[in-house]
């Protein structure tokens, strides 16, 4: 009795299994971000610590690569494990679609937050120009655009000392020093975050696809169909068994 080999299906990607597990992936991603944020404002202790965000950052960034990394194996996992063929590949697109619409959610909101503050510097130079109107066209006494001149100036110079630019002392040299100063941590900001960011797009690729692999290799060998286990199919010939097997699996 010999076995004959069909020839190997074409590629065929289920798209439903992909956006089935970007939607657990996401649904995982804000059940556990709201675990986080309820274990750190139970943490949180504002009358007990003088700083009590101390160390916050770096829980709080370990806390979403966890996440991320348990996101990432579910969804994938769930993807291989309803693709017909590849489930790495299906695996690896349900990964890609979800941080595509991670990436642009982020974005979005970032462009939010800036468009916000440029509405309130809008503002504020609005207001600003209302009152040195004001005091030009003589509405407002000598003492009160007084004061409100040292607030500016005052404000001014908070906004530069943040910046590590101290306004009482040599303007050229000082200003020239602090700019090279500050661009070159922003350089090695920017290289470290692109590299990091480099790493863990490789790192989620390669776990998405293992996740994926493991989905499709546990997908059951039979079958409930009316209650009963059915099992593959075969074509049974006189002296020759013929079986679908495919050789991508």
């Amino acid at each position: 009795m010999a076995t004959i080999l069909t020839q190997p299906r074409a590629l065929r990607i289920s798209w439903g299994a992909v956006f089935a597990g970007v939607v657990l992936s996401l649904v995982t991603v804000m059940i556990l971000n709201m675990l986080g944020a309820g274990i750190g404002a139970s943490a949180l202790a504002p009358l007990k610590y003088q700083n009590p965000l101390h160390g916050f950052g770096y829980a709080t960034g370990a806390w979403l690569l966890i996440v991320s990394v348990i996101s990432i194996v579910i969804g994938s996992y769930l993807a291989g494990r309803c693709a017909p063929v590849l489930g790495w590949l299906h695996g690896i697109l349900a990964w890609g679609v979800m941080t595509i619409l991670v990436v642009y959610m982020a974005f979005s909101l970032a462009g939010s937050a800036l468009n916000a503050a440029g509405n309130v510097a809008a503002v504020s130079a609005n207001v600003a120009g209302q009152m040195a109107g004001a005091a030009a066209n003589g509405d407002v006494n000598s003492g009160t655009a007084q004061s409100n001149a040292q607030s500016l100036a005052n404000a001014a110079s908070q906004q530069l000392q943040q910046h590590g630019i101290d306004p009482n002392a040599p303007l050229q040299p000082q200003a020239d020093a602090q700019l090279r100063v500050t661009a070159d941590a922003a350089a090695r900001n920017v290289a470290r975050a692109t590299w990091w960011g480099f790493a863990l797009l490789v790192l989620g690729a390669i776990i998405s696809a293992a996740a994926g692999n493991l989905g499709f290799r546990h997908q059951p060998l039979a079958e409930e169909m009316g209650g009963a286990a059915v099992a593959p199919t075969a074509r049974v010939m006189p002296g020759v068994m013929r079986s679908e097997v495919d050789p991508l699996r």
